[in-house]
């Protein structure tokens, strides 16, 4: 099957333009182009028939709107510094900035933009996402070495402490929400939190022989049977593929470049974005869920995260 992939990129050298294009289709990808110039685009995400990306401009940092055929929308400034995480949630776009400690809720009204409200957490707190449980909204604060937790109306309703250094970054829901996965950047470990109480369930290192604390885990993607996670970890140039069951590290794969910031999973296949290597590397899954075989590479400029659009431009 065919699909769209949208990239987003880092603008700050000059290489990138913005957002790109790439199709996917039986395992590999292809046919790179410019899907819309925008500043600062590094996190992205696809929704309907919308399109939505961090982005900045001559009055400062903040969020643009886009259809599927790269048409800005609209674009709304409300940040002195570029946040790190996009997501679409009910209707409202949601922001977490690293730099200024806050995340951000904005509504969308027809194709415009309108900012609702900025939450302060705390300057330098490192947040880094924004997660949604029932009515709780969760921003994991890398530097605090919390996730934060605040209810619908953006009040503060508590948080998960985890030890000193771990540096939680991002994390994904079971389907059913009974468990949140999370993985730290700062110790390269993984952590199984019980929703119900937001109790470790468990926890283990990402890395090749239990190692921790040599920084730069990034992404993780849980399989559609909840079988298998998935991890990346930036510095080291691996992927990581865990067995939740048995919490057992079943392999670590080269990227197939340098700095894999996000993937994704798509049908048999996980994509990565390597923003050193400039490229996104196709590589096909083996029946027990561990990466196989390299399908193939494409030149992507600084890509650093991945959204499935599957509307044809």
């Amino acid at each position: 099957m065919r699909h769209r992939v949208l990239a987003g990129t880092y603008t700050t050298d000059h290489t990138s333009r913005g957002i790109y294009s790439l199709q996917y289709e039986d395992g590999k990808v292809s046919d790179t182009h410019l899907f819309a110039e925008i500043d600062s685009p590094k996190y992205i995400c696809a929704e309907g028939n919308l399109v939505a990306s961090i982005a900045s401009a001559e009055q400062g940092a903040g969020v643009a709107l886009f259809d599927l055929n790269g048409k800005l929308l609209d674009q709304l400034s409300y940040e002195e510094r570029t946040s790190c995480y996009i997501t679409i949630h009910e209707g409202r776009i949601y922001t977490a900035n690293y730099h200024l400690g806050q995340f951000s809720v904005i509504g969308i009204d027809g194709d415009h933009l309108k900012l609702i409200n900025t939450i302060q957490i705390r300057e330098g707190a490192g947040c880094h996402q924004v997660l949604f449980h029932k009515d709780q909204i969760l921003i994991p604060c890398l530097f605090l070495d919390r996730v934060m937790i605040f209810n619908a109306d953006l009040k503060y309703a508590g948080a998960i402490r985890f030890p000193a250094g771990t540096g939680p970054r991002h994390g994904v829901f079971t389907k059913d929400g009974s468990c949140l996965y999370l993985v730290s950047e700062l110790s390269n470990e993984l952590f199984a939190i019980d929703s119900e109480d937001y109790s470790c369930a468990w926890r283990m290192s990402v890395l090749p022989d239990g190692k921790k604390h040599l920084r730069d885990t990034a992404a993780i993607r849980l399989s559609e049977k909840e079988d298998r996670i998935y991890v990346s970890t930036r510095t080291q140039d691996i992927l990581s593929v865990i067995d939740p069951a048995q919490q057992k590290l079943m392999q670590t794969h080269y990227c197939g470049g340098r700095h894999p910031r996000d993937f994704i999973l798509l049908e048999d296949h996980l994509l990565v974005a390597n923003r050193y290597s400039n490229s996104v590397v196709s590589f096909a899954l083996n029946e027990d869920g561990t990466i196989g075989k390299e399908e193939n590479l494409i030149e992507v400029p600084q890509a650093v995260s991945l959204a499935v659009s599957d509307q044809e431009d």
